[in-house]
């Protein structure tokens, strides 16, 4: 058996194995799937995704997908990411029971993983959310247009709701540019209360590898995070994102004022209020320019929560050669 099966296979067990750990701080970091350099793109939408409150069992729930490839793509990296919370059985935590289905082809759709997290102890309310994985036919390139169709398939009275459904498409094209992607997937909860300050409600994204950063033209770094972005409370800052810095530093602020002058971009950056979401579409969702802060290795991202409640599950870091 190859290496690339062995792998393959040994990731597939621990995306479905049990947590080890589940709590509101950031214990879960997400794992790199995907990571190559070739002239591509990549999509990702969410379709028509909206909240669909409480899914009892027989029920179900719709999404109409309609992106766009180049003509020359052939899909390198495909999945359907179906996004979910508060499942329970009475007030009992348990796992929901998923199935989806294309409607254009009867196709029943394989699921490869699933991803967990939760409170992390005892009380009232402390029920699982995560992302569970499954994939599709490819994409084909010019325009694509079908609904998956998710059915709650328990046996008794286990209930969730659904925040959304994702797709995400890694292509190949040779009429586009040269790039460096990195996917990254997981599903780790994060909320700066019951005991769990900011610096421990963060969640930091690796990017391995290295980069020449004279040969770039630009960089871009693509968030997606259920629930993130929106609250009903009146809070200035409900959460940040730093690229190559950490969430706290040593140095003292003036110091790194003058550094930063001299030399832009040294010092990584920090942004507030990343995520973009409302009350009817609850995946937040951010994209932005990350290519002055880019190092040459060990490029990394970090999301913290400061009362925004999120849940950070997918990565997308692109890097386009001149």
């Amino acid at each position: 058996m190859s290496s690339r099966r062995i792998a393959a296979g040994l990731i597939l067990l621990l995306l479905l194995a049990a947590p080890t750990a589940a709590t509101y701080a950031g214990d879960k970091p997400l794992l790199t799937v995907f990571h190559d350099g070739f002239r591509g793109n990549y999509v990702y939408t969410v379709g028509n995704s909206t909240y669909s409150g409480a899914i009892g069992p027989g029920g179900e729930y719709a999404v109409t997908f309609e992106p766009e490839l180049p003509a020359d793509a052939t899909v390198r990296y495909q999945r359907l990411y179906v996004y979910w919370a508060w499942s329970k059985l009475d007030q009992n935590a348990i796992y929901p029971v998923i199935s989806l289905t294309r409607t254009d082809t009867g196709e029943q759709l394989t699921e490869t993983g699933r991803y967990t997290d939760s409170k992390g102890f005892v009380s009232q309310n402390d029920f699982f959310s995560g992302m569970n994985i499954f994939t599709t036919t490819d994409l084909n390139p010019g325009e694509n247009s079908f609904m998956v169709v998710l059915k709650n398939n328990a046996t008794d009275n286990r209930t969730f709701v659904v925040q959304g459904i994702g797709l995400l498409t890694v292509y190949e094209s040779p009429g586009s540019p040269e790039a460096i992607i990195w996917v990254s997937e997981g599903a780790d909860l994060l909320y700066s209360s019951h005991g769990i300050t900011p610096a421990m409600a963060s969640s930091r994204i690796d990017f391995p590898g290295t980069i020449d950063r004279s040969g770039l033209k630009s960089a871009e770094l693509f968030l997606v995070a259920p629930s993130g972005g929106y609250t009903r409370e009146k809070i200035p800052v409900i959460n940040r994102l730093f690229v190559n810095r950490e969430g706290t530093s040593s140095m003292p602020s003036f110091f790194e004022t003058i550094l930063s002058a001299l030399f832009p971009g040294s010092s990584g950056k920090e942004w507030v209020n990343v995520f973009d979401s409302d009350e009817l579409v609850q995946i937040g969702i951010d994209r932005r320019d990350v290519l002055p802060y880019l190092r040459s290795d060990g490029n990394f991202a970090l999301v913290q929560d400061e009362k925004d409640y999120l849940m950070l599950t997918n990565a997308v870091l692109r890097a386009e050669k001149r």
